[in-house]
């Protein structure tokens, strides 16, 4: 009785270090590095971000009059709409098949 609980101990004991071992392995050098600002980044100024914005169709940036929390959306529900409804094409301008 005696050896059957020192070896169930030990069973538990080496399955619970076998499996640490191989989580360590699986994961070993494998994790995410730090990101480090300004180095990881390749968008490093304003120069870039409007080529970026540019690169991917109609961009429309928010006004810089616009301060509070409330301006912003207010002009996200009312404004934003008609300027994307002018920029995005119609049912009716699609080719036909």
């Amino acid at each position: 009785m005696v050896t059957d609980l020192a070896l169930a101990l030990v069973a538990i004991l080496a399955g619970s270090v076998g499996m640490l071992l191989i989580l360590l392995l699986w994961f070993g050098d494998s994790h995410a590095r730090p990101v480090i600002p300004f180095v990881d980044d390749p968008i490093m100024g304003p120069r870039d971000q409007a080529a970026i914005h540019e690169s991917q169709g109609s961009f429309i940036p928010m006004p810089a009059h616009l301060r509070s929390h409330d301006e912003m959306v207010a002009w996200m529900t009312k404004e934003l709409p008609k300027l994307t409804a002018k920029t995005l094409p119609q049912p009716n301008d699609r080719p036909q098949a």
